[in-house]
Protein backbone atom coordinates (compact mmCIF):
# COMPACT_ATOMS: atom_id res chain seq x y z
CA UNK A 1 0.00 0.00 0.00
CA UNK A 2 1.14 3.41 -0.62
CA UNK A 3 1.28 6.13 1.69
CA UNK A 4 1.46 9.41 0.56
CA UNK A 5 4.24 10.89 2.88
CA UNK A 6 3.73 14.02 5.01
CA UNK A 7 7.09 15.57 2.85
CA UNK A 8 4.95 14.57 -0.39
CA UNK A 9 2.30 16.54 0.66
CA UNK A 10 3.89 19.38 2.67
CA UNK A 11 2.53 19.02 6.04
CA UNK A 12 4.05 21.61 8.51
CA UNK A 13 5.70 20.53 11.13
CA UNK A 14 4.06 19.45 14.47
CA UNK A 15 4.31 21.93 17.42
CA UNK A 16 5.11 18.66 19.36
CA UNK A 17 4.54 15.10 19.22
CA UNK A 18 3.54 12.15 21.95
CA UNK A 19 4.45 8.63 21.16
CA UNK A 20 1.75 5.89 20.57
CA UNK A 21 2.71 2.68 22.76
CA UNK A 22 2.68 0.18 20.17
CA UNK A 23 1.61 -2.18 23.77
CA UNK A 24 -1.44 0.04 24.65
CA UNK A 25 -3.01 0.22 20.78
CA UNK A 26 -6.24 -1.70 20.93
CA UNK A 27 -8.55 0.21 18.44
CA UNK A 28 -8.83 1.49 15.02
CA UNK A 29 -10.79 4.33 15.05
CA UNK A 30 -13.29 5.48 11.42
CA UNK A 31 -13.96 8.99 11.17
CA UNK A 32 -14.95 11.01 8.03
CA UNK A 33 -13.89 14.98 7.36
CA UNK A 34 -17.51 15.90 5.94
CA UNK A 35 -15.38 17.98 3.10
CA UNK A 36 -14.84 17.74 0.12
CA UNK A 37 -11.54 16.43 -1.63
CA UNK A 38 -9.39 18.30 -4.26
CA UNK A 39 -6.16 16.34 -3.56
CA UNK A 40 -3.08 17.75 -1.11
CA UNK A 41 -4.35 20.70 -0.60
CA UNK A 42 -7.47 19.16 1.20
CA UNK A 43 -5.43 17.93 3.71
CA UNK A 44 -3.26 20.78 3.96
CA UNK A 45 -6.21 22.33 4.98
CA UNK A 46 -7.25 20.16 7.10
CA UNK A 47 -4.20 20.64 9.24
CA UNK A 48 -4.15 24.11 9.53
CA UNK A 49 -7.76 23.74 10.39
CA UNK A 50 -6.35 21.24 13.39
CA UNK A 51 -3.31 23.63 14.24
CA UNK A 52 -4.69 26.84 14.00
CA UNK A 53 -8.45 26.56 14.65
CA UNK A 54 -8.22 23.57 17.35
CA UNK A 55 -5.10 25.01 18.47
CA UNK A 56 -3.42 20.94 18.26
CA UNK A 57 -0.08 20.23 17.82
CA UNK A 58 -1.14 18.75 14.08
CA UNK A 59 -3.81 17.03 12.24
CA UNK A 60 -5.69 14.97 14.29
CA UNK A 61 -5.73 11.69 12.02
CA UNK A 62 -2.83 9.15 12.24
CA UNK A 63 -4.03 8.14 8.57
CA UNK A 64 -6.54 10.16 5.65
CA UNK A 65 -7.95 7.89 3.04
CA UNK A 66 -9.24 10.16 -0.19
CA UNK A 67 -12.50 9.24 -1.91
CA UNK A 68 -9.94 7.48 -4.94
CA UNK A 69 -8.20 5.71 -2.11
CA UNK A 70 -4.99 7.59 -1.88
CA UNK A 71 -3.70 7.58 1.52
CA UNK A 72 -1.91 10.09 3.51
CA UNK A 73 0.10 10.19 6.22
CA UNK A 74 -1.04 12.27 9.19
CA UNK A 75 0.62 11.50 12.22
CA UNK A 76 1.41 8.28 10.87
CA UNK A 77 1.74 4.81 12.85
CA UNK A 78 4.21 6.29 16.11
CA UNK A 79 2.49 9.62 17.08
CA UNK A 80 -0.45 9.87 19.46
CA UNK A 81 -3.37 11.32 17.37
CA UNK A 82 -5.65 13.83 18.75
CA UNK A 83 -9.16 12.30 16.94
CA UNK A 84 -11.34 10.65 19.49
CA UNK A 85 -11.15 12.30 23.03
CA UNK A 86 -10.55 9.76 25.43
CA UNK A 87 -9.11 6.75 23.10
CA UNK A 88 -5.93 8.86 21.33
CA UNK A 89 -3.37 6.92 23.76
CA UNK A 90 -4.99 3.53 22.41
CA UNK A 91 -6.45 3.74 19.12
CA UNK A 92 -5.31 4.63 15.72
CA UNK A 93 -7.51 7.42 13.92
CA UNK A 94 -8.69 6.91 10.20
CA UNK A 95 -10.43 9.69 8.71
CA UNK A 96 -12.39 9.45 4.93
CA UNK A 97 -11.93 12.48 3.47
CA UNK A 98 -15.06 13.14 2.23
CA UNK A 99 -19.06 12.74 4.01
CA UNK A 100 -19.65 9.10 5.07
CA UNK A 101 -23.11 9.83 5.05
CA UNK A 102 -23.12 9.59 0.98
CA UNK A 103 -21.90 6.53 -0.60
CA UNK A 104 -18.28 5.73 0.07
CA UNK A 105 -16.38 4.33 -3.54
CA UNK A 106 -15.21 0.96 -3.17
CA UNK A 107 -11.43 2.54 -3.72
CA UNK A 108 -11.50 4.48 -0.11
CA UNK A 109 -12.98 1.12 1.69
CA UNK A 110 -10.25 -1.07 0.18
CA UNK A 111 -7.80 1.76 1.32
CA UNK A 112 -9.48 1.67 4.38
CA UNK A 113 -9.25 -1.84 5.21
CA UNK A 114 -5.98 -1.84 4.18
CA UNK A 115 -4.37 0.33 7.01
CA UNK A 116 -6.71 -1.90 8.78
CA UNK A 117 -4.48 -5.13 8.04
CA UNK A 118 -1.53 -3.17 8.70
CA UNK A 119 -2.21 -1.31 11.72
CA UNK A 120 -3.32 -4.70 12.83
CA UNK A 121 -0.06 -6.52 11.67
CA UNK A 122 1.48 -4.13 13.72
CA UNK A 123 -0.27 -3.90 17.07
CA UNK A 124 -2.29 -7.07 17.04
CA UNK A 125 -6.32 -7.31 16.80
CA UNK A 126 -8.29 -4.26 17.03
CA UNK A 127 -11.59 -3.30 17.86
CA UNK A 128 -13.15 -1.96 14.86
CA UNK A 129 -14.68 1.41 15.73
CA UNK A 130 -16.19 4.27 14.66
CA UNK A 131 -15.69 7.58 15.81
CA UNK A 132 -19.40 7.53 17.19
CA UNK A 133 -18.91 4.21 19.28
CA UNK A 134 -16.99 6.58 21.32
CA UNK A 135 -18.02 10.39 21.42
CA UNK A 136 -21.47 11.71 21.44
CA UNK A 137 -21.01 12.80 17.36
CA UNK A 138 -22.84 11.47 13.69
CA UNK A 139 -19.07 10.51 12.99
CA UNK A 140 -18.25 9.19 10.31
CA UNK A 141 -21.91 9.28 8.96
CA UNK A 142 -24.51 6.85 8.81
CA UNK A 143 -23.16 5.38 5.01
CA UNK A 144 -19.77 4.72 5.90
CA UNK A 145 -20.74 3.81 9.19
CA UNK A 146 -23.41 0.87 8.17
CA UNK A 147 -20.45 -0.22 5.89
CA UNK A 148 -18.29 -0.55 8.51
CA UNK A 149 -20.57 -2.68 11.19
CA UNK A 150 -21.53 -4.59 8.62
CA UNK A 151 -17.81 -5.77 7.53
CA UNK A 152 -17.14 -5.98 10.99
CA UNK A 153 -19.55 -8.08 11.90
CA UNK A 154 -18.82 -10.36 8.48
CA UNK A 155 -15.48 -10.86 10.31
CA UNK A 156 -16.55 -11.44 13.81
CA UNK A 157 -18.92 -13.95 12.94
CA UNK A 158 -16.66 -16.07 10.90
CA UNK A 159 -14.19 -15.82 13.67
CA UNK A 160 -16.65 -17.16 16.28
CA UNK A 161 -18.17 -20.00 14.48
CA UNK A 162 -14.69 -20.85 12.98
CA UNK A 163 -15.81 -20.14 9.23
CA UNK A 164 -13.29 -19.43 6.91
CA UNK A 165 -13.53 -15.80 5.39
CA UNK A 166 -15.95 -14.99 2.68
CA UNK A 167 -13.79 -15.44 -0.56
CA UNK A 168 -12.47 -12.54 -1.95
CA UNK A 169 -12.76 -10.44 1.50
CA UNK A 170 -10.31 -8.12 2.27
CA UNK A 171 -10.67 -8.30 5.48
CA UNK A 172 -7.23 -9.55 7.55
CA UNK A 173 -7.18 -12.83 10.08
CA UNK A 174 -6.72 -11.56 12.84
CA UNK A 175 -5.02 -14.52 14.05
CA UNK A 176 -2.04 -14.22 11.44
CA UNK A 177 -1.47 -10.02 12.76
CA UNK A 178 -1.86 -11.21 16.03
CA UNK A 179 1.30 -13.44 14.87
CA UNK A 180 3.06 -10.88 13.13
CA UNK A 181 2.83 -8.93 16.17
CA UNK A 182 4.37 -10.89 18.48
CA UNK A 183 7.28 -12.22 15.78
CA UNK A 184 7.86 -7.97 15.22
CA UNK A 185 8.10 -8.06 19.35
CA UNK A 186 10.44 -10.91 19.86
CA UNK A 187 12.70 -9.24 16.87
CA UNK A 188 12.84 -6.11 18.50
CA UNK A 189 14.18 -7.21 21.83
CA UNK A 190 18.10 -6.73 22.41
CA UNK A 191 19.77 -9.26 22.00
Amino acid sequence: MKIVSRAEWKARPAKSKTRLHADRVSKFILHHTTGTYAGHETVKNIQRFHQDARNWADIGYNFLVSPRGTVYEGRGWDVRGAHARGHNSDSVGVAYIGDGKKGVPDAAKTSILNLLQEAQERFGALDRMAHRDVGSTACPGDGLYAWWQDASRTRSDALREGLPEREGSTIPDLREGWKRHLKRLRDRRPR
